[in-house]
């Protein structure tokens, strides 16, 4: 791995239609990622069936599903952890922009989708 020092503001990415998400790095241990999440966007409820989701709040408030219809607010430098099976996902209900950073442990964890 060449490059250890990566600047958000390159991989940052939204549209007005889905919450976006873009791919920073990804090694043979992990995979980052960077979410973009515009007012009354939702990462759709979804587990990992091979690995652990991590989260790491860097702008916004989300409305963070815990699944069985529980939900918590994630705040700026909330970190929410989704071990494997864990349903996890989220809307923003609030009037800015949400941006968090995704790290899967391992890199493939695989992808689910679950009611929240």
């Amino acid at each position: 791995m060449n490059t250890r020092i990566f600047a958000l503001e390159n991989y940052t990415r939204s549209n007005n239609k889905n919450a976006t998400v873009t791919e920073i790095t990804q090694t043979k241990n992990s995979s980052v990622a960077v979410w973009c999440v515009k007012p009354g966007q939702i990462v759709q409820p979804h587990y990992h069936p091979d690995g652990q989701d991590t989260w790491v709040m860097i702008k916004g408030i989300l409305t963070y599903y815990l699944g069985d219809g529980q939900s918590q607010s994630l705040n700026v430098g909330d970190i929410a952890l989704a071990d494997k099976n864990q349903i996890h996902g989220a809307i923003n209900e609030s009037n800015e922009d949400a941006i968090f950073i995704s790290i899967y442990s391992a890199p493939n964890i695989g992808y689910e989708k679950a009611s929240p």
